[in-house]
């Protein structure tokens, strides 16, 4: 009879002593303000995000052409092989340069002995005016005798004869001096084609394209290869033309590879300065780092932001953010009912350090639970 009376007991003083859970919801709605921190959802002018497609480009490209005829007697590489500058790539038929550079040695020879004649001849009109032919140099003996009487007569000037031969000898000195000087530049001009026979690398690069092989036959202006540098790549891009004012040269943007499916950091080194009057676009290049694992001509993406959009994006802190299912939410406090409401939001870009933008979801100006915890849900009074 005790025993079945004790059980009964202790469930009664149970009931007294301890408080219902209406009151412990009670206790809990009135320190809510006092435990959570409510917060006005704010706006901020965020830059628009642009993602747009270029193409890695090598910074240097050439396309080398045969300056001279003739036939291709070696090809050094293929495409893909690396060269250093100076190395010869391609060497082209050099046997009638040759001979033309023999036959320009001659003809050197040949105006240099006659310069040394018609200076010869120069002198001799200067040093013996009088001098003739006929008596082998040696100066006449009569025209001591006949020079006086011509002027008397009026049949001649002596002194103007000896005048206009010393000018005629002097005349082929000059014409024999450029002759010399004609056949140097004609030798210089033969020389110069020679080395134009042999195509060398003009930098440090790769062959891209190769347009021949050896015993093909080749004239002035043929396209033989294409070199390009790929050590120093470029990643060029058309921009649209209303963002153009938001770049900066040197500065630095995220750019992805898309064939490494890494991000770098690229320089921006040229904007062009006309836009392509089709695409209503500027061209621009950035220099991506050295070491990139990269190929020239394939696909990346760069990162752009059009400034002073003027349009005001919702910002809230990150430790207001709860995940519920795997999709982030919010606590919202309604105006009306001063309850909680839980609502699901899409987020945007990072804001500083501890802020996230949101996308959907949020208005400016509604109030938020900036400090959630796991026991919140949606309906509790403040």
């Amino acid at each position: 009879m005790n025993s079945s009376i004790t059980p009964l007991v202790t469930s009664v003083l149970l009931a007294f002593s301890l408080p219902s859970q209406s009151q412990i919801y009670n206790q809990n709605s009135d320190s809510f303000e006092s435990v959570y921190n409510i917060q006005t959802v704010s706006g901020m002018s965020l830059d628009k995000r642009a993602l747009l497609g270029g193409v890695v480009v090598s910074s240097a490209q050439v396309s080398l052409s045969a300056q001279v005829a003739g036939d291709v007697l070696s090809v050094s590489g293929k495409e893909g092989d690396m060269f250093k500058r100076g190395t010869t790539l391609i060497t082209l038929e050099q046997e009638s340069i040759q001979a033309q550079r023999d036959s320009a040695y001659a003809e050197i020879s040949s105006a240099n002995e006659a310069l040394r004649n018609a200076g010869v001849q120069y002198s001799q009109s200067i040093v013996s005016p009088n001098s003739n032919g006929m008596f082998g140099g040696i100066p006449g003996m009569f025209s001591m005798f006949t020079d006086p009487m011509l002027k008397m007569s009026g049949q001649g000037n002596p002194e103007f004869d000896k005048f206009a031969n010393r000018t005629s000898r002097y005349t082929g000195y000059q014409q024999a001096k450029n002759k010399l000087r004609q056949a140097e530049l004609n030798l210089k001009q033969v020389e110069e084609r020679l080395k134009d026979a042999n195509v060398v690398a003009p930098f440090d690069g790769v062959i891209v394209v190769k347009n021949i092989n050896q015993g093909d036959v080749v004239q002035p202006g043929q396209v033989l290869i294409k070199f390009a540098n790929i050590k120093d790549l470029q990643v060029e891009v058309n921009i649209p033309s209303r963002l153009v004012s938001s770049l900066k040269l040197d500065k630095k943007y995220r750019i992805k590879l898309d064939i490494a499916n890494i991000v770098v950091d690229a320089n921006l080194s040229q904007i062009y300065p006309i836009a392509d009057n089709n695409k209503h676009s500027v061209k621009v290049k950035f220099d991506l780092p050295a070491g990139a694992p990269v190929l020239a001509g394939a696909y990346a993406e760069v990162e752009i932001f059009e400034t002073d959009s003027g349009v005001l994006t919702p910002i809230i802190p990150e430790v207001a953010i709860m995940w519920r299912s795997s999709l982030p939410s919010v606590f919202v406090i309604n105006p009306k009912t001063n309850k909680t409401e839980l609502r699901f939001v899409r987020l945007g870009e990072q804001v500083g350090k501890s802020k996230k933008s949101v996308l959907s979801g949020l208005k400016i100006g509604e109030k938020i639970v900036a400090n959630p915890n796991i026991l919140m849900v949606s309906g509790m009074d403040i």
